[in-house]
Formats: structure tokens, sequence, C-alpha cells
């Protein structure tokens, strides 16, 4: 089992409970479970005066503090998951037999207290760490700190990149890309699971660039198909593609094994589904290259609450008045500001976005929404912010330099900024989400899956088969209406 910690939690933990050396510490963490991992969000930190010795001489935690700290957890509905210090201990860390022999009566009463969730132990030295999780049985407790490459202690990250194994010897594609990044770099970028969701014009080029770059397990998300109006911005698609009706997850799929025949590709379709979601709360790092506001809210919450690295990229074109030209790079990193402190969210658009689109066309119809869904769109804008998305995609996995969370670019007087954004402690998005797992239910934002039945307008020629069937006509009990209905076999 993996319990995942912020950089920034697991730093201020190690600081507090290494404060007093050589003496031992210990703390809790509030964990909540996220699919088939524990993710920690706050911790309690004991105080000298919360141990006594045992008579063969081992520091234990009180009972008073034993039930103080579980009865809190308990009203907030978390698990726990028990640290404690071997200061000295270096990389060799292992529990003692004394923390061995008490562990399995300690984790059967922690589970009584607190059903329903897994129990872990963990033991931090200097250098190293040992984990055990307790749920019917026990199993190991990986240790993975999410955040800032350069804010990860290096015996973690060295402990977490050797799982992804040596590069090819013989693979000379990247050979240049070694020389700037070095071969840590390059197994760095290698290693990461990434969920691409938009692959639209800013989209298409950031999958591009992750494919030439070398990642080898990317998530796909979106639900569209190549029209006519995308070719002059779609990167890897062709001119016959609109008429085949070809996914725009295809044709990434297609890009992808065309310069990067090892990789393993998933398209999950739309964003507002089960599987979808289900799907990238198992990611490394997220990338939203969207247009709308309410897929970055939801987002924006899945990255809070599954402590998943979110990388949003924007880009903007206003014929008004005074022309604007430009985008956006935000990246948000668990327990640093988010879309929303930035003010980047607007909600009223949001909640537009994520109402049914029968009643926004009745809204659009009457006046009181605009169509937000056709906007201006110039490749050469989108490659600018592409790059620079994956710029930081390179200083978040290699730590070439530190990341830059937030960044504007201009692109008619050809200048980028950097914002200077922190925490909003009242922020309606990040903080009530942080750490939460499974329990934000991110699963209600998902649409009811289809029938697989779909309804099409290709040409009668292209159409695999033909059916006529009678169903009842919605809202009409017991009435009957005769329906073309296609069923499409196989791929376009």
């Amino acid at each position: 089992m993996e319990l995942r910690i912020s950089a920034i939690d697991f730093n201020n933990l190690q600081e507090e409970l290494f404060r007093n050396v050589p003496d031992e510490c210990a703390a809790f963490l509030a964990t909540e479970t996220a699919g088939d991992r524990i993710v920690a969000r706050s911790m309690q930190v004991f105080d000298t005066h919360a141990f006594e010795q045992s008579r063969h001489g081992e520091l234990s935690l009180s009972e008073e503090a034993q039930i103080a700290a579980l009865a809190t957890l308990k009203r907030q509905g978390h698990g726990a998951v028990e640290v404690h210090t071997h200061p000295g201990s270096g990389s060799d860390t292992t529990f003692s037999r004394f923390d061995l022999e008490q562990l399995p009566a300690f984790a059967r009463y922690v589970q009584n207290k607190l059903p329903g969730h897994p129990y872990g132990a963990l033991v931090l030295g200097e250098k190293g760490y040992a984990g055990i999780a307790v749920t019917e049985s026990q199993e190991a407790l990986v240790l993975r700190v999410v955040g800032e490459r350069s804010a990860i202690p290096c015996w973690l990250d060295t402990a977490r990149l050797s799982e992804s194994g040596p590069l090819p010897t013989k693979e000379q594609r990247f050979d240049r890309q070694i020389r700037a990044l070095g071969p840590e770099g390059q197994r760095q970028l290698r290693a990461l699971r990434i969920g691409v969701v938009g692959l639209g014009g800013t989209g298409s080029q950031v999958a591009q660039q992750l494919a030439h770059l070398g990642c080898n397990e990317v998530l796909l998300s979106d639900s569209d198909r190549i029209e006519g109006s995308n070719l002059h911005r779609l990167a890897g698609s062709a001119w016959w593609d609109p008429h085949l009706r070809r996914k725009k997850t295809s044709n990434i799929r297609r890009l992808f094994t065309r310069v990067n025949p090892r990789s393993h590709i998933t398209a999950a379709g739309s964003l507002r589904t089960s599987k979808t979601l289900e799907h990238l709360k198992q990611v490394d790092m997220i990338i939203g290259c969207v247009d709308n506001d309410g897929t970055r809210l939801i987002l924006s919450e899945l990255a809070a609450a599954y402590l998943i690295p979110y990388l949003d990229v924007a880009v903007g074109i206003e014929r008004t008045d005074k022309t604007r030209l430009g985008g956006r790079v935000a990246f948000y990193l668990p327990g640093g500001p988010c879309l929303a402190c930035a003010d980047d969210l607007d909600f009223e658009e949001a909640a537009e976005d994520l109402e049914s689109e029968s009643l926004r066309h009745i809204r659009i119809e009457r006046g009181y929404a605009r169509d937000r869904r056709v906007e201006a769109a110039l490749m050469p804008l989108n490659t600018v912010l592409a790059g620079m998305a994956l710029i930081e995609v390179l200083a978040f996995a290699t730590a070439i330099r530190p990341v830059r969370p937030f960044a504007r670019y201009d692109a008619l007087t050809n200048h980028v900024i950097t914002q200077r954004v922190v925490v909003n402690q009242e922020c309606p998005v990040c903080r009530p989400a942080y750490g939460m797992g499974d329990r934000q239910s991110v699963e209600r934002y998902a649409l009811k899956d289809s029938s697989g039945i779909r309804f099409y307008t290709r040409p009668a020629r292209l159409l695999t088969t033909v059916r006529a069937y009678r169903l009842p006509v919605n809202g009409l009990g017991g009435g009957y209406n005769n329906l073309l209905l296609v069923r499409r076999v196989g791929k376009y």
C-alpha cells in the first residue's frame, strides 16, 4: 500500500520529529482512503510530555495521549498512520523488536476505534524509513512524497526512481536529450504517469512533446472527434480525419505510436465518466488543456483530494476595442495555491459549463448565456503556451530549476510575467478537498454512462449496420415511436 503525502507536509513533519534529537518523537497522520492508496491530510506531532518510559527503557505514547488523538481523528472521520523516529539509524532504518511486538495489538486497538480505515505504522530515520500497513493482513507501506523534486529528500527520490529500472543501453534516440538532462533526468521523465485532459490545439501539442520527451505512460481524455475546423491547429491530424470522424484520442495514440512505439497509451474518453475519473486518480501528474472553467474546477478538486500535481494551460484571444493575445500556465503542487487561490476560476462560468446540454441550449437561445464553445485560435500561440508548460514539466521532473507555479504570457508585448500567489486559507476548492481522497466524491461530476447505442448523422454508405427499433417515447407511458438507430462496430 502507498502512503502519499505532500512535500510541504513531509518536510514539516521531519522538522518537528527530529527537533529533539537524539530523543525519539512520534506523530499521528490523519489519512483518507484514495483508491488502493492512502493520502495524508494533516498531522499531530506529540510533545515530550506525551511519552512515558517502559520498564525495559523504551519510550511509548501515554494512554491519555493516544485516546485524545484517536478521539479527534474519529470525530473528523479520518484514519491514522502512526509515525515515530529512530534517530541515528541512517539508511538502515527498521522497526525494533519492541515495535514489532506491540504493533499487532495496537493496530487492532486503532482499527476498533477507527473502523473502516486501514492502519499504518512508519519509522523514520535521517536517511531512510520502514513502513507497515495493516488491513486484513500486513503488507509493506510505501512512502511517496509528492511535490517539487528539489523539496523531496534525495534518499526517497532515489528509491522511487529505482522502480522504473535503467535506461535501455542501445537506445540512442534520446542521446542529445540525455546530454541536457542527464540519465537520471531521462529516467524521471520515463517514470512519470501523466494524464492529459483536452486534446485540442494546445493539448495535442502537449501530447506530441511528451511523446518526443520519452514519457512512456500517458492517459488521454477527450470525447470529441476531429472536425474540419480543427485541422489548422491539431498536431498530428490529417486532412482525411474529419471524413472518417476520427476521435482526437485516436489521433494522439497514432502520434505516440509513430514517435515512441514502446509507450503505453490509455484513451479514456470524456472526463465526466466514472472510468476516466478513476484513471486520473492513479497518475503522477495531470495536464489540463481545456477551454472551460467547469472542467478546471473538477480537475482542481480531484488534484487537491488525491494530492496530484496539476498543470493547467490556458490560451485566450479577444478581438474587442483592444486586441488581447496570450495565455497562462498554472501549476498546482499539493499544499500550494490552486487556480481558485489565484482567482483564475470563474465559478459562474463553471456552473454554466457543468449544467446539462439541453439547459445550456435553452439559456443560449433566450439570451441568458453565450456560446463559449467556439473561440478564436492560433497554432503559434498554442505552441508557445505548450512549450512553457513542458518546460515546467521538465523543472518538476528533473529539478533543472525551481517550478514557476503561475506565469502569464502576452503575445503582443512578448512578455512573460511571473505571478506570486499564496494559499488562500478560505479557498472553497483546495482547502476543503485537500487530502480527502475518496471522501471528496469527485464521481458526483460523472454523467450517466451511455448504453453503447449512439445517434449518428454520417452518410449511409459509411455505416456498419442500420436497424429500426420501436422504443418508448419519453414522457408518454406505453407510447412507441419508430427510431432509426445505428450501432457502430469497430474503429473509425
